[in-house]
């Protein structure tokens, strides 16, 4: 073989280390930039022809070639942050980002030299992009988006709560919530079984005199305005059972219909509990109350005191009558007045929830992550963002913690997982051989020169 294929192969050696010199460039550049991922430059040797020598084949290579570049999707560690809507991946996945202003190009009235690159940024706005980056923010139209205007992709809520299956834009919707009359109010009590039976009827006029308990709950009208109810509780007599009557009032000077009385009763009814003091029934003999203030009218409220043993219940949860002070151990009802969004939460499973100002809290959507079969097959698109290929294969997408994807925190970033230490090693190790190959190409000029000098 020629002497001069030393030179050659001298100069692979310089190229290839010269181009993992500037993978390794790239990683220090980045080694600052939220979700980037390092690359490895990978090398393969040249192999010439089989020199036949007798019995023996030997074989002579012609140097070194960068095979490939591989990017490395390592966990890098997780920064903490002040933005509620930085997010950073713990686990395996990609945001997805869809870039919406993208539009079509008329690349007839473009210069030919423009045209391929044109074409090519047109198609990749198109369609979807993949990123670890999350320093996202709220842009002025209510979608999650990136800086350069990338909207993150997951579900949405419709106006009851329920969670679509359709992967779109996240639009966080932040208008205030319209108020809700009260039509459930759950009660769980307890009233006292030793207390004295009466032969004086309950009278909504006088109620603390002619009643054992009561108790005060707040609830709404149609409009969301606040009401105060007081349930006023009477031990009757009864000979299988301990039986109570309720009667549940609002002050008259609220409703339409409470005539010269001070307090309008709206609902009324019975409690039987069994001898060991367990919820046997609640009957209710009437519930509805028309508030004043051009409000609707009739509303009615489900008073539920527990499920009682004639439902299939069996105590737990349900209103009793034991040897115990009376008392009032839980109440809600399902009303609320008008709000406005406080704040918002983004969870570990990448729900995020609106707090109103009335106390509500809503699921509002859901960010999704992307995983691949090959994410090595990702191809890189700048702005620390990847775009799948056919060797990637397609995007499985779906709520985080669920399947392989990984979990989402707020309030933070993902570091590079660039090893500042490992890329000096890697720097020095690939200057000597861009020096290593360089003598051997000034070693064979010397040999060369030794040629040259055999004619004198």
């Amino acid at each position: 073989m020629a002497i001069s294929q030393s030179l050659y192969s001298g100069i692979t050696g310089l190229s290839a280390n010269s181009d993992g010199m500037a993978v390794i460039a790239n990683n220090i550049a980045n080694a600052n930039g939220k979700g980037f991922k390092r690359d490895r430059a990978e090398f393969s040797d040249i192999l010439s022809g089989d020199l036949a020598t007798g019995t023996i084949s030997s074989q002579i290579g012609r140097g070194a070639r960068l095979t490939g570049v591989r990017t490395m999707h390592s966990q890098g560690g997780l920064a903490v942050t002040d933005n509620l809507t930085d997010l950073a991946i713990q686990g395996s996945g990609f945001f997805m980002i869809s870039h919406p202003r993208s539009k079509a190009v008329d690349v007839a009235a473009l210069p030919n030299a423009r045209l391929e690159s044109t074409i090519n940024k047109a198609h990749e706005s198109a369609g979807n992009f993949f990123t670890r980056a999350g320093a996202f923010l709220i842009d002025k139209d209510g979608y999650l988006a990136d800086a350069s205007g990338g909207r993150v992709q997951g579900y949405l809520t419709n106006e009851y709560g329920v969670m679509s299956t359709r992967v779109q834009d996240i639009h966080l919707d932040t208008n205030s919530i319209p108020p809700a009359a009260t039509t459930h109010l759950l009660m769980g009590i307890n009233l006292d079984s030793r207390s004295r039976i009466t032969e004086e009827p309950f009278d909504v006029n006088k109620p603390e005199l002619t009643s054992n308990y009561n108790s005060n709950i707040t609830i709404f009208d149609s409009q969301g305005a606040a009401h105060q109810m007081t349930t006023f509780f009477k031990r009757i007599a009864d000979n299988e059972g301990i039986t109570w009557e309720w009667h549940a009032t609002v002050d008259g000077s609220e409703v339409t219909d409470a005539g010269d009385n001070k307090t309008k009763e709206i609902g009324r009814g019975v409690l039987k509990f069994d001898p060991k003091g367990l919820l046997l029934e609640n009957k209710v003999d009437f519930s509805e109350v028309n508030f004043g203030g051009g409000v609707q009218q009739g509303q009615v409220v489900d008073f539920d005191f527990g499920r009682s043993l004639n439902e299939g219940g069996n105590g737990v949860g349900a209103s009793t009558s034991i040897a115990a002070k009376s008392n009032t151990n839980f109440h809600n009802q399902n009303g609320y007045e008008s709000g406005n969004i406080k704040t918002l939460r983004i969870e570990v499973d990448g729900t995020i929830r609106g707090i109103f100002t009335n106390g509500l809290t809503r699921p509002l959507g859901a960010v999704v992550l992307a995983t691949f079969e090959n994410q090595d097959g990702l191809l890189k698109a700048g702005h620390n963002q990847f775009f799948s290929t056919i060797e990637s294969g397609p995007p499985k997408i779906g709520m985080p913690q669920t399947g392989a994807r990984g979990s989402i925190y707020a309030s933070s970033l993902e570091e590079s997982n660039v090893d500042l230490a490992a890329e000096f090693v890697n720097m020095i190790m690939t200057q000597r051989g861009f020096q290593a190959n360089s003598r051997s190409i000034t070693t064979t000029d010397t040999m060369y020169e030794e040629v040259i000098n055999l004619k004198r």
